[in-house]
């Protein structure tokens, strides 16, 4: 239904008496104005204009009117709906209404924006205006006036107008939503560099309450507020060193050059990257992020990328990555040590590598890349190299390729050094036949098994073992394999085939095997590979079965007994109540201490908080096992509950051994755990207890490793405490020892005596070996058993040793012009000293070169752990001895390592017997055969041999007899000043001897 516009009935009507329309419309002219001057003059401006007769409907409009809308003139008639019918339907009730106020007097004027529709369907905004200009005698509007002015374009404007502040009030809402939510803190700083914009978050992260920074500092009063806490450090340590400057200027009032970037820490330890940007208009913004993670992580990857080239020199293995399609080949420094060269020396390429390998090892190596059919992603291979000095070396390389359309395209492996491997198999496939003998011997089941044709030949022994006759039992691997328990089967060939692949030197195995009468048995089977072809693959094998079903059903009883952490696999507190009991009995039998560590975890809490208790479990999990491998095989590791750990540590001989291994725990607790996708940082805390010294029993040990373990939390975590009084006394005497030891060289603490070295043949003296005393001013005469491992622990073995050395090379030029032309001193050299290269100290041979002395005057004194390090460093510096003259002598021989590879890898001219052989030196005795041994086998390799600790002319005559080159001890001389030493020799002059 369309909506009209009507005048007010007569009763809404005002009462008013009739008047003249201001004289608009005389009333002659009421009935036509076409000529009125002020309509004419409405028009000439543009806007349109009607006339409505508000009685009869009749409404006209001017030209302008209709052409406005797109009509011409007569296009549009003389009535009132061309008007209403082209009004918009949602603007009539409020034109209506508009009409109808002004009419009935409410309101003082018509006027209304309203949307016409134009010829062409579309819609134009106008807004009509206008008046009443005659009334009757009762004041009833009669007619009225107007004009339509197009206003589309100011409507458009508004519209666009109204939508921009909206934009604008959402931006800035979501902009005050982002500063309050973002991890950053934010502060914007007006021209005259005052706060004029802060979020929350720099308030949290400056440790700054809102209320200062809404008063709109300055950056010089936010600058002296953060001094006077001393936000910044002592002289601004705090901040980057190239930020200082500028943060101070600005506290003084003269901002230097403002730096874009630059990090602080927080004196809560947090870690902030601060960053300027300046607006053109003058303004500052500053942000404040907290990068402590990323840059703990980055310190982390660091270390990690360290560890990982530490394990790979100490595993001796290396990366070897080949991009065959593209012939471009990456090593990791792995490599280059394995293959003896460098980065600088050498770039691996597809064309070049090669000649690294055999001609053996190219020919697997090439099989593996050419079966296009089968395209094996994996191989695991053992190839002989050769390195860049022409050494040839065993590698293990196992590792992926990655083929396209029948071709490698990529082949990555992981090569590892198993020369040393390579030998000791060699080694053992001459001793087959001694294996064999031994074997026949035990008294066991023995076995002979030809591992290509299947055929096993059993003793008469093993098939009793397991009821059968001598003919009752087929000749055959798999009648013994079948017969073995299926829960055992699996370990079985486990064992077999890693000593197959030469991962385990023999063939161990406990498992069950079935009995003629049903029954089953357990048994230990040894053996080993005596035989294999030229690939490497086993051919025959022996071995033994020890019938052990006895020691195992004490065993499952022990184990049904015992009750075990399900969580770590570790032993809980009952387990480790009996551990302790039976260790605390053993110590007590043999007279030995042991110590008793109980072990908890910093922190823990706060992970199992905030990571939930299945990352806590694991954090337990990985902490167990950190524990395990610091200790012995022998020592055990028990949880205790929650993040509490026990451990005891049995047969300790002194602190010192207990605090190596307490650093080791503390160290690998400390280091990160990556527990899933969590990076986690824990520490421990230690309190220890001795056995007998603090308690005797269970529960009194208990009691002071917990409160031991108290003092170590209360002292700041993250470290060990001491229950006993003794042992704590013992560790600040061994601090005070490093600090005396500090000043013992400057004031002259120490001397030099000599032990003459006998030539066992003549009796004569030509040898001497140099040894450091230390004459405390407080102590007294100090051992070197105690002071020397401080002395390598401090790092002042270094200087020590080269002052020794020095007083060693005055005293033997001095000697061989007075005593003898080719007088020698040997000088003991630590092993902390071969790898202080680079230090204040001239090597010896330079010293020696510059005092015109020959390199065979000295003699240096080295150990068997020395050869054990596998770094050229150290095989370096023994070449550059052996270059300069310089004899080695390896002391204390066999009671270390002893290995034969030693002497043969090395160049060493001395070996000297331990004391410990030579203590007990009698006829018949095992010493007296070790000695003999030793001193054949040094022969046979061109080495002399130096036995130590002669103190009877029985061990004497003993070694003289044995061929023995050399002797030093007590029998001959101690230890001496240089003037007693040369009054010595003035004595053996004398005699003639």
């Amino acid at each position: 239904m369309k909506e009209e516009l009507t005048p007010p009935s007569d009763s809404q009507a005002p009462q008013a008496t009739q008047c003249s329309p201001s004289g608009l419309y005389p009333p002659e002219q009421e009935q036509d104005d076409s000529d009125n001057p002020w309509k004419l003059a409405l028009e000439s401006s543009g806007e349109g204009v009607w006339d409505w007769n508000v009685v009869t409907g009749e409404q006209t409009h001017s030209r302008q009117w209709k052409e406005m809308l797109g009509y011409a003139e007569h296009e549009v008639g003389t009535g009132y709906d061309e008007f209403v019918d082209r009004v918009h339907p949602d603007d009539i009730a409020r034109v209506q209404a508009a009409a109808t106020a002004y009419l009935e007097g409410r309101a003082p004027a018509y006027s209304v924006d309203l949307r016409m529709r134009c010829k062409d369907g579309s819609w134009k905004w106008i807004l009509t205006r206008g008046m009443v200009v005659s009334r009757d005698a009762r004041g009833q509007p009669l007619r009225m006036i107007g004009t339509h002015t197009a206003i589309t374009e100011r409507k458009q404007a508004e519209e666009t107008l109204r939508e921009l502040n909206l934009q604008l009030l959402e931006k800035t809402g979501l902009l005050q939503t982002t500063l309050a939510s973002i991890s950053q803190g934010i502060f914007m700083l007006d021209a005259s560099g005052r706060v004029s914009t802060y979020n929350p978050r720099v308030c949290e992260l400056l440790d700054r309450p809102e209320s200062f920074l809404a008063t709109r500092p300055t950056t010089q009063e936010m600058t002296l507020y953060q001094l006077k806490r001393g936000d910044f450090g002592p002289a601004a340590q705090l901040i980057d060193s190239h930020a200082r400057n500028y943060v101070m200027s600005v506290a003084q009032g003269t901002p230097g050059v403002l730096p874009s970037h630059y990090l602080r820490q927080t004196p809560a330890g947090r870690t902030l990257e601060v960053k300027t940007q300046t607006l053109p208009d003058g303004r500052m913004v500053r942000t404040f992020a907290d990068v402590t993670d990323y840059v703990q992580a980055e310190e982390a990857r660091k270390q990690l990328n360290l560890l990982l080239d530490a394990t790979q020199a100490i595993a001796r293995v290396g990366g070897w990555d080949a991009d065959i399609a593209n012939d471009r080949i990456f090593w990791t420094a792995g490599i280059y040590r394995l293959l003896e060269t460098s980065a600088e020396q050498y770039t691996p390429t597809t064309a070049t590598a090669s000649q690294f390998f055999t001609p053996q090892a190219r020919a697997l190596i090439k099989a593996s890349y050419g079966d296009g059919i089968d395209q094996p992603e994996g191989h695991d291979l053992e190839l002989e190299m050769v390195t860049a000095r022409g050494r040839r070396i065993w590698v293990h390389s196992m590792g992926t390729t990655t083929w396209e359309q029948g071709k490698p395209v990529r082949r990555t492996a992981v090569l590892q050094d198993i020369t040393e491997r390579k030998q000791s198999e060699a080694a053992l496939r001459e001793n087959e036949e001694r294996w064999k003998l031994a074997l026949e011997s035990t008294g066991d089941g023995v076995w002979d098994w030809y591992v290509q044709t299947g055929e096993e030949f059993f003793s008469r022994r093993l098939k009793e073992m397991y009821g059968f006759g001598e003919q009752e039992m087929p000749d055959l691997a798999s009648e013994l394999d079948a017969r073995t328990h299926p829960d055992d089967v699996a370990n079985m060939h486990k064992d077999r085939q890693a000593h197959f692949d030469g991962l385990t030197p023999t063939y161990i195995n406990e498992h069950r095997v079935r009995c003629r009468d049903g029954n089953w048995k357990w048994v230990l089977a040894r053996g080993m590979v005596i035989s294999r072809d030229a690939q490497g693959r086993p051919l025959r094998m022996i071995g033994t079965h020890t019938d052990i079903t006895d020691r195992k059903r004490s065993e499952a009883l022990v184990w049904q007994q015992a009750h075990f952490d399900a969580l770590t696999g570790l032993p809980n507190r009952n387990m480790l109540r009996d551990r302790l009991e039976q260790e605390i009995k053993k110590s007590r039998r043999d007279g030995l201490q042991l110590a008793c560590l109980f072990i908890d975890l910093d922190h823990f809490k706060e992970v199992n908080d905030t990571l939930g208790h299945d990352t806590g479990d694991l954090l337990l999990v990985e902490a167990a096992r950190r524990i395990r491998d610091c200790v012995r095989a022998s020592d055990t590791v028990a949880r205790m509950g929650g993040d509490e750990f026990t451990v005891i540590l049995t047969e300790v001989t002194d602190a010192a051994s207990i605090e190596s291994i307490l650093q080791k725990i503390l160290q690998a607790l400390e280091a990160v755990f990556e527990l899933g996708d969590e990076r986690v940082f824990v520490s421990a805390s230690i309190g220890i207890t001795m056995y007998p010294l603090d308690a005797t029993e269970i529960e009194g040990l208990f009691k002071n490793a917990d409160q031991a373990l108290y003092v170590a939390k209360g002292a700041g975590r993250n470290r060990f405490s001491f229950f006993t009084p003794a042992l704590q006394e013992a560790a600040q005497m061994r601090v005070r020892l490093a600090n005396d030891l500090r000043s013992g060289l400057i004031h002259q603490q120490f001397r030099v005596v000599y032990q003459p070295i006998v030539e066992l043949a003549t009796g004569a003296v030509h040898k001497a070996e140099a040894l450091i005393r230390w004459h405390h001013p407080t102590r007294g005469l100090v051992s070197p058993a105690d002071f020397i491992p401080i002395a390598e622990a401090s790092g002042l073995i270094v200087d020590i040793g080269d002052w020794v050395f020095q007083q060693a090379a005055h005293q033997v030029k001095a000697w061989r012009a007075a005593l003898d032309c080719d007088f020698q001193i040997s000088v003991n050299k630590s092993p902390v000293q071969f790898h202080e290269r680079g230090g204040s100290h001239a090597p010896w041979d330079r010293q020696l070169q510059a005092m015109g002395l020959p390199g065979e005057s000295i003699v240096v004194e080295i150990t068997e752990g020395l050869l054990l390090d596998t770094s050229s460093s150290v095989a370096d510096q023994l070449l550059e001895l052996r270059d300069a003259g310089i004899q080695v002598s390896l002391d204390d021989f066999g009671t270390g390592y002893s290995s034969l590879s030693y002497l043969q890898k090395f160049d060493i001219d001395f070996i000297k017997i331990d004391q410990s052989f030579v203590r007990h030196l009698i006829a018949d005795s095992t010493d007296l055969a070790l000695c003999k041994a030793i001193i054949v086998m040094a022969h046979a390799l061109g080495i002399k041999v130096i036995a130590e600790g002669v103190e009877t002319t029985l061990q004497r005559d003993l070694l003289v007899a044995a061929g023995c080159d050399y002797a030093q001890g007590y029998l001959f001389s101690r230890p001496i000043p240089a003037p007693e030493f040369e009054a010595l020799m003035a004595g053996k002059g004398r005699s003639g001897h």
